[in-house]
């Protein structure tokens, strides 16, 4: 994951955990093509429309709230080149009131003009823009098993698990062999065309943001199913030429076939950080000094200028409020590594953290 989509995602998580009461929090977002002279007269409108809440408390918040922010709008002069949001509210602790004053320029454009007072802040624009837009799905088909996951950047979500009966291979008494074959394979072709629809449903009204589909479990299943399972033509185009081979259809099997998936398609964010992982432990290997691992290590190299990039576990990420502005204090590079990759887990391994140098 890039540093500026982690840092945003924190900065999500932080503006959730903020609880507020009626309307004493105040969202909007402001997008680029909005000018700047449109958004103060409404910021203004709504502030004199403000004397009319019947409330004491919630008038005297969003009335703070506004003033606050049109302040900030009158002082920046423009808008930046992907919009702004302003999160401003008061937080009641322990019977004393904190002010919330935040303003975020997002990594992406922000897509629409948008206000609300209310107990909470409104994320989901932020929150979209720090998941990769791009999407692979794994589908592990085995007789009469599916499980389809999604891989967004580096995480692998579940999203189907599911059984579908078909009569087992060994002929009852008093059938006929043909008759019976005749039956299972019925119920093959059912449980093909089951898949095909599962995954027509799933993926056809978002079919521009999925990059590939990657088919693993029973290879030859797999093949039957692309032969005969009515997938619709615009995905069986993004289908990889490569079947993976998986022994376990479930939730385990997806983070099998995710490692192997990385190799598959040379494209996605799992790729880059196996890269970037191999080349690390090929310098390290060889006895290189371009290379160092261990948090007090990798921070005194970043303090003396000497760190190109840093590789670091998301868990570390979140507990380290300083990397951030060290790194681009000396212009080094961040790269937040998957607690669910095999790269992850061998960082972790490492100490979590681990640098390749410019000398």
């Amino acid at each position: 994951m890039s540093a500026e989509r982690h840092k945003l995602r924190r900065k999500v998580e932080q503006l959730k955990a903020y609880q507020g009461r009626h309307s004493s929090f105040t969202t909007l977002y402001i997008p680029p093509s909005k000018h700047l002279t449109d958004v103060i007269s409404f910021v203004r409108a709504e502030l004199a429309g403000a004397e009319n809440i019947k409330s004491k408390a919630n008038r005297k918040n969003v009335s703070d709230n506004l003033t606050a922010i049109l302040s900030e709008l009158t002082k920046i002069g423009r808008i930046p080149e992907n919009g702004i949001g302003f999160f401003y509210g008061v937080e009641e602790e322990g019977g004393t009131e904190k002010e919330i004053r935040e303003l975020v320029v997002p990594p992406s454009p922000i897509s629409q003009f948008f206000y609300l007072c209310g107990k909470e802040f409104v994320t989901e624009e932020l929150e979209n823009m720090t998941k990769p837009k791009s999407l692979v799905v794994i589908v592990l088909i085995e007789g009469g098993k599916v499980t389809v996951g999604y891989l967004r950047g580096k995480h692998m979500e579940l999203i189907r698990d599911e059984d579908f009966y078909i009569i087992g291979k060994t002929r009852a008494g008093g059938q006929s062999a043909k008759r019976y074959m005749r039956l299972r394979e019925e119920k093959m072709m059912e449980f093909f065309k089951f898949v095909g629809r599962m995954l027509n449903t799933l993926l056809l009204e978002n079919l521009e943001n999925v990059d590939a589909i990657v088919l693993g479990g029973n290879t030859i299943r797999c093949q039957e199913f692309l032969e005969k399972g009515d997938l619709d033509y615009r995905l069986r185009e993004k289908v990889a030429e490569t079947i993976i081979s998986v022994s376990i259809i479930d939730e385990t099997g997806l983070f099998q076939a995710m490692k192997e998936a990385s190799r598959v398609l040379r494209e996605t964010e799992i790729y880059a950080e196996r890269q970037t992982w191999d080349k690390f432990i090929e310098d390290l290997m060889k006895g290189l000094n371009t290379v160092t691992y261990g948090q007090n290590e990798v921070m005194n190299a970043l303090r003396e200028g000497r760190v190109e990039t840093v590789l670091v576990l998301e868990d570390i990420a979140d507990q380290m409020d300083e990397l951030y502005e060290e790194v681009e204090t000396y212009g080094s590079k961040l790269l937040v590594f998957s607690n669910q990759t095999e790269s992850g887990a061998q960082l972790k391994a490492f100490g979590g953290m681990a640098a390749r140098l410019r000398w």
